[in-house]
């Protein structure tokens, strides 16, 4: 190959080095183009008692609020297990997740809407930590088990057993450019969306899903990303749907670009794992029998969860 042995340039390096390159929030805005953000849920698990957005509304600056029966499609989505809502109905299950869509003119508008917004909500018992779970036998899928050969006949004959459990802290993925979308109408009454997403297509997808389309009515466009890592694999569809919704509601340009303080909040993360194991080996050290449990925090929605258990067990 005439690449073996070669520095290949990136093909954006010279737009990265210099500042030239252009991500979702550098590009320019449209004339009445509107802003996106959300009102979280302000509890780890929770149900809404009631809900009031009268006085928001009149905030000068708000072209809108939307909540999920502002939806014409379905509230409910996952790249394997469909379990996640855009926006919470009646029980939100983790801290931020998203309620109420604001769509402003500025950023101080969708700050006063906020705090107009009237929610209430009764406080449910959290699930934290891998042992609460198990307790609360909240598990996401079935168990998946890989078996060689006879496991307790290896420890009865083995000369030495060593057992014992090790855990796995949580990663954020921190890439440097947070969850982005840009959204406005386009023609034949398409609607484009700028997304900065590792998976373009089911940005397409689910948007189509939530908003009542069509697949071939939504374009999305991924020009780059300023990073990923994982966490705009399926992450991104929420804020590109967000973003869409309002673009379909207002015929405007809208465009979510979250704060990295929001990000870190509501985004889904590589997993923490906690690992039982049991190993029997000969005194040359060779194993001849090892029995490992892996147990993987999920989080508040599978999303990927089951894969990332496999790939766990697979490559490992």
């Amino acid at each position: 190959m005439s690449v073996v042995g070669k520095n290949i340039p990136h093909d954006s390096a010279k737009g990265h080095v210099s500042g030239e390159s252009v991500f979702i929030d550098d590009m320019p805005f449209a004339k009445n183009e509107l802003l996106v953000d959300f009102l979280g849920s302000p509890v780890a698990h929770g149900k809404i008692k009631s809900l009031d957005l009268s006085e928001a509304l009149k905030i000068e600056g708000i072209a809108g609020l939307y909540t999920y029966k502002d939806l014409d499609g379905f509230n409910v989505f996952g790249p394997i297990i469909q379990d996640e809502h855009l926006l919470v109905e009646e029980t939100a299950t983790f801290m931020g997740e998203p309620i109420v869509v604001i769509a402003g003119e500025n950023k101080k508008a969708i700050e006063k809407a906020k705090r107009a917004i009237k929610l209430e909500m009764e406080e449910l018992t959290p699930i934290f930590t891998i042992d609460d779970a198990i307790a609360n036998e909240s598990f996401i899928a079935v168990p998946r088990a890989i078996k060689r050969g006879n496991i307790e006949e290896a420890f009865q004959n083995s000369e030495n057993i060593l057992e014992g459990q090790f855990v796995i802290g949580g990663q954020e993925q921190f890439y440097l450019e947070s969850q982005a979308s840009l959204a406005y109408p386009g023609e034949d009454n398409t609607l484009v969306i700028h997304s900065s997403t590792q998976h373009p297509a089911e940005i397409q997808q689910v948007t189509a899903r939530i908003l009542g389309l069509d697949q071939n009515q939504v374009v999305c466009v991924t020009k780059r990303m300023g990073g990923g890592f994982g966490g705009k694999e399926s992450q991104a569809c929420h804020y590109a749907v967000m973003a869409g919704l309002v673009a379909l509601k207002t015929k405007r340009a809208a465009r979510a670009v979250l704060t990295k303080d929001d990000d870190m909040c509501v985004t889904g993360k590589r997993h923490p794992f906690q690992n039982k194991y049991k190993v029997a080996f000969n005194h040359d050290g060779t194993i001849t029998g090892l029995k490992v449990e892996l147990l993987s925090n999920g989080g508040a929605a599978a999303d990927l969860s089951t894969s990332i258990l496999e790939r766990a067990m697979l490559h490992s």
